[in-house]
């Protein structure tokens, strides 16, 4: 046990107490720490960013888990079907996931430009369109963006997950259902759904946990912006730790993001143990 313990408690449990302790202080870059109780979450539950900031997360969260699963039900059942170059749709549609973060964001920011964006030219040419849109530019239509940045990164994630949950379902049960009559609709609900519940909502749960934690789409695409339309926690504690160079804020910002996080992460590990006994 001892070098487990060791592992413990020199990589995280001192790392995190000491943070626990900074987040009860001013701490300021440079400027040594002192011991100010609870005042940074005090200021935090008092600011009305803080709680701009919290419905952002949550709609951020919540549009884009939905947006996940749904799409890569979708993609999953597809992918499922014996169709034509069923192994190259299989490649083509992972990519997204196996592609830098970095090269994605700088990818989708060229096709939100308003300064020749493939997206509005491809707009303007179908007609939808009749002057360029600035994607990236108000509050409403950023959080969109990102949102549609993130569903696209995180599809295929969704749809190995329930991919593999498809594969252990019988096709015998399928076919006597067919020769029962019925119909596509009946058998997704009453078969293919029970089948791959427990998976879908295990991935579901963990690209929650990812979402959550998600920083580098908002900060790469926006930093937040504008008028902290797009400003989630993760992006706060980064703006108001290392912009502002207030740590103890910045760490009472994390430390409050823990709790959800904490019940997920439980969640997940107890379905996973359970299902292994």
């Amino acid at each position: 046990m001892s070098p487990v313990l060791i592992y413990l408690l020199g990589v995280m449990v001192l790392p995190f107490a000491w943070a626990v302790y900074l987040s009860f202080t001013n701490k300021v870059v440079g400027v040594p720490a002192t011991f100010v109780g609870l005042k940074n979450y005090a200021e935090l539950i008092k600011d009305s960013l803080f709680w701009k900031v919290v419905w952002n997360t949550i709609v951020f969260t919540l549009v884009a888990v939905i947006g996940k699963t749904v799409f890569g039900m979708i993609m999953a059942l597809v992918l499922n079907e014996k169709i034509v170059l069923r192994s190259v749709f299989r490649v083509l549609l992972f990519l997204p996931w196996t592609i830098p973060t970095i090269v994605s964001v700088f990818t989708w920011q060229w096709i939100y430009s308003d300064v020749g964006g493939v997206l509005n030219y491809i707009m303007m040419k179908l007609g939808l369109i009749d002057r360029q849109i600035g994607w990236l530019a108000s509050p409403g239509l950023a959080m969109f963006s990102v949102i549609l940045v993130n569903v696209w990164r995180g599809i295929p994630f969704m749809g190995i997950a329930i991919l593999a949950g498809l594969q252990t379902v019988s096709k015998e049960m399928y076919e006597a259902a067919m020769l029962d009559g019925a119909g596509a609709i009946k058998r997704f609900i009453y078969m293919t759904l029970p089948s791959v519940k427990e998976v879908t909502l295990l991935a579901a749960v963990m690209t929650t946990i990812w979402t959550l934690n998600d920083f580098e789409i908002i900060w790469l695409l926006t930093r937040g912006g504008p008028a902290n339309g797009t400003q989630v926690l993760s992006t706060l504690s980064y703006t108001v730790g290392f912009l502002n160079l207030n740590l103890g804020k910045a760490i009472a910002i994390a430390i409050l993001t823990m709790p959800p996080l904490i019940m997920l992460i439980h969640f997940v590990t107890k379905r996973s143990l359970s299902s292994k006994e």
